[in-house]
């Protein structure tokens, strides 16, 4: 019988890989572990047939040749993001790896607007107070409503057009920039020439791009110093998209007046972790944390029902599917 180790299992995961699991019992057997593709695990995989990991850590890329040694040559990742693999690493070694595309895109783009409202109309500030029993009213809590706001997407694939279309749905101006920009947003949005045409007159930057080699710091200082006094940003997408520390200095002088993050360049040993009364060792993360003007999520921004069961069923029938017929849909090393 096939047997399928899954890796990094959550709570949260168990009542969907059950489901899958049952409806694969006449010809899959499924190995569930809390544990990460490491140490002893190495050792452990002669009788495995297929694989499935989830994590946004560091991926040893001296694993890809012993899984080739036990017979496995692919991987099925349980997120969108595949940037923790050396892709070439991984193609010496015969390794494919698959991810999740798109596992619940309207759960992103409602975050990411979640987000824009808690940042225009201060409710991190306006809950903090009233936990203080500070009722009193000022500037600082005193916001805008979305419809005054220019809004500029950063990619407006399966969760930045969603997000264009909320935004639009709430009145606002929104424009966007795309290498590939998509005729069916025609009405809903504008389209710019350029990242930094988008930023110069918008009030609120939201980030929808992939974490690509390609898209490392495509939010940089040059970037940012062509921005509007005032501007908001959220990111949603991948922590290495945004230049953390140019963020910083950008929201010291004002340039910047808040940001709401859900992914951080640097979050692998923190995000999803428990950190109470610990020290943290990451002084930029502790410093976000501490800043007035941020807001900080733990990388939930897909956190649904909907998305957990995507996120377990989608690559459970790509581990199937290559064991099969050494293929699958989502392979993003072709």
């Amino acid at each position: 019988m096939t047997k399928i180790k899954v890796f990094d299992v959550r709570v949260d995961e168990q009542a969907a890989l059950q489901q899958w699991i049952e409806r694969h019992a006449d010809e899959v057997e499924v190995v569930l572990t809390e544990d990460s593709l490491e140490g002893k695990h190495l050792e452990q995989l002669a009788d495995i047939d297929g694989v499935s990991i989830s994590q946004t850590t560091h991926f040893n890329p001296e694993y890809f040749q012993v899984l080739a040694q036990n017979g496995i040559h692919h991987i099925a990742q349980r997120s969108a993001g595949f940037d923790m693999y050396d892709l070439p690493a991984a193609n010496e070694a015969g390794i494919k790896i698959s991810n999740v595309p798109s596992y619940s895109p309207q759960s992103i783009a409602e975050f990411a607007v979640t987000r824009t409202l808690a940042l225009v109309r201060h409710t991190h500030r306006i809950d903090r107070n009233v936990a203080l029993q500070d009722f009193t009213w000022d500037l600082a809590v005193q916001g805008r409503t979305i419809e005054s706001l220019k809004i500029g997407v950063l990619g407006t694939g399966r969760i930045g057009s969603r997000v264009a279309k909320i935004f639009h749905g709430f009145g606002a101006q929104v424009y966007a920039y795309d290498i590939a920009p998509n005729s069916e947003l025609e009405g809903i949005l504008t389209y710019v020439d350029s990242l930094e045409e988008l930023v110069k007159d918008i009030d609120v930057l939201t980030l929808h791009i992939p974490g690509s080699p390609e898209n490392k710091y495509l939010v940089n200082e040059a970037v940012l110093n062509q921005a509007k006094a005032g501007l908001l940003v959220v990111n949603t997408a991948r922590g290495i998209v945004l230049d953390t520390e140019a963020l910083i200095r950008k929201l010291d002088d004002k340039t910047i007046a808040g940001a709401a993050i859900d992914t951080y360049e640097n979050e692998g040993p923190y995000f999803k972790n428990d950190w109470t009364n610990k020290p943290l060792e990451d002084p930029v993360l502790s410093h976000l944390l501490e800043r007035d003007d941020v807001i900080i999520s733990p990388h939930v921004a897909f956190y649904t029902d909907e998305a957990v069961q995507n996120l377990v069923d989608i690559p459970l029938d790509e581990v199937l599917s290559y064991i099969k017929n050494q293929t699958a849909e989502h392979i993003v090393n072709p």
